[in-house]
């Protein structure tokens, strides 16, 4: 079967394992990768993310006085695979408060958006190929978050920040598709995570992600750019009760129903109680003959987590 990966707003051919996860019929071939040259932040990108607040050692996220809180992502108010079973985010209550649109100008001068969650006052969790093109590792230019997008606004357009890039986990010259370490952190130019909240990180390995108590208990949400149908992308889509399926060639594998515009927008479950973003999406795989979804590709939190820690110690 020929596939492709669906990686934000461009498509490039794929060959992916996903044995054991897929029906015979739909299993391709394993891909052929190239070696791995990763690039290594430095120590000193990492403090910095700590002194902004990127507390991995923390056991609370922030969620600011007089904020709600509600379990309901429609409160008032596609590759999808099988029944689309997404519904608009149109709560302002913690934690969708937390996730915002990310958009920018790609070097090629075409606009595209992305998803982002607040994990500090003034640092938001994306992918990399979000803020750069992953054929060329140029960054992106422009690149504005806008916390709570609801219908295209925002509670105040002072609350839409500048982005610059911190810290990314690869910049693709090493030529793995797709990337495991496809995700990176912004900072904003004001401190939105005393306003929105903040989300935190649990690195769940994936094996018990796709088990109970975690399976068909997640929520995957994302600026879509086919949804809602009316105004593709101005409004975040939720997808509650989805599932991880497994773990190939160091990704995630998941069943959240995704489009292009949801790349970096968090997989989020209880964790004790309290919800947590334990793994980030970053693409779509689809039948190029179809385009009917095939699976769906995330990061691994305890990736991002032990890269972060190693640089510390």
């Amino acid at each position: 079967m020929n596939l492709y990966l669906s990686l934000g707003t461009t498509a490039v051919s794929l060959a992916l394992g996903l044995t054991n996860y897929l029906p015979e019929a739909l299993r391709p071939q394993p891909a052929q990768l190239a070696g791995n040259v990763e690039i290594v932040p430095t120590e000193s990108v990492a403090d910095a993310l700590l002194e902004l607040g990127l507390d991995l050692e923390a056991s609370e996220p922030m969620i600011p006085e007089g904020l709600n809180i509600s379990a309901n992502p429609a409160e008032g108010s596609r590759a999808v695979i099988g029944e689309d079973k997404r519904v608009p985010v149109t709560s302002t209550s913690y934690p969708w408060s937390a996730v915002g649109q990310i958009s920018g100008t790609t070097p090629k001068g075409n606009g595209y958006i992305c998803t982002g969650s607040l994990v500090a006052e003034t640092i938001v969790l994306t992918n990399a190929h979000c803020i750069m093109d992953a054929e060329t590792g140029q960054l992106a230019t422009n690149i504005k978050f806008k916390p709570n997008l609801i219908n295209g606004r925002v509670a105040s357009n002072n609350d839409i920040a500048n982005v610059q890039p911190v810290l990314v986990g690869t910049d693709f010259s090493d030529g793995r598709n797709p990337d495991p370490d496809d995700w990176a952190f912004v900072t904003l130019d004001r401190p939105l995570g005393q306003k929105y909240g903040t989300l935190m990180m649990a690195p769940i390995p994936t094996t018990a992600l796709a088990n109970q108590p975690f399976a068909e208990n997640l929520i995957m949400m994302g600026y879509s750019g086919d949804f809602p149908a009316d105004k593709p992308g101005q409004t975040a889509s939720a997808h509650v009760g989805c599932s991880i399926v497994g773990e190939e060639l160091d990704v995630v594998l998941h069943l959240c129903d995704t489009y292009g515009g949801s790349s970096g927008g968090p997989i989020l479950t209880l964790v004790n109680d309290e919800i947590r973003i334990v793994a980030l999406n970053s693409a779509e795989v689809r039948s190029r003959e179809t385009g009917e979804g095939i699976v769906n590709i995330a990061v691994q939190i305890p990736r991002i987590v032990s890269r972060l820690s190693a640089l510390r110690n």
